[in-house]
């Protein structure tokens, strides 16, 4: 009878173990099914941003892209997929850009406005115009003296 309580008491102590590692096992499933949702979360955000920023880089290089090649702003979405896929914006342009035909080295000039009203005066000297001291030649400064004086005698005439 003793042996009998002896083998009930062992049973029950394996049992127990084996209740406790099963219960372990679940919360080490448990937690490591947390941990790997929590880090494919942490992933997704952290591509998700990753693309926002390469499209704002994107469109910030694409304005300075388009002036230089003036026909990239027909193809824009195909560029940006190309950027997507790993190109820099440059390089995708350029490959969309001779796979269409449409690459061309150098922009049309800008046209040429008719009449433009209003703008800045002419600042182109003129011989007349009086020259600071420091700009004019020995002869200049003559004649210029010469003048003042003729001037300066007419002036004391009058009065």
């Amino acid at each position: 009878m003793e042996d009998d309580l002896n083998l009930d008491v062992e049973t029950q102590e394996k049992l127990e173990n084996k209740n406790r590692f099963e219960k372990l096992s679940e919360k080490v499933i448990l937690t490591a099914k947390e941990r790997d949702d929590a880090n494919a979360k942490v992933k997704t955000e952290s591509d998700a941003r990753l693309k926002v920023e390469k499209e704002r880089d994107f469109f910030r290089d694409f304005s300075q892209l388009s002036s230089r090649y003036p026909h990239a702003t027909a193809y824009q979405e195909k560029i940006l997929e190309k950027v997507n896929s790993g190109y820099t914006p440059e390089d995708a342009t350029l490959a969309i850009l001779a796979k269409e035909g449409k690459l061309s080295s150098t922009p049309p000039p800008p046209p040429l406005p008719e009449n433009i009203a209003g703008g800045s005066a002419s600042t182109a000297v003129v011989d007349g115009a009086e020259k600071e001291l420091n700009q004019m030649s020995k002869e200049e400064k003559r004649h210029a003296l010469l003048d003042l004086e003729k001037q300066g005698e007419e002036l004391f005439r009058r009065q």
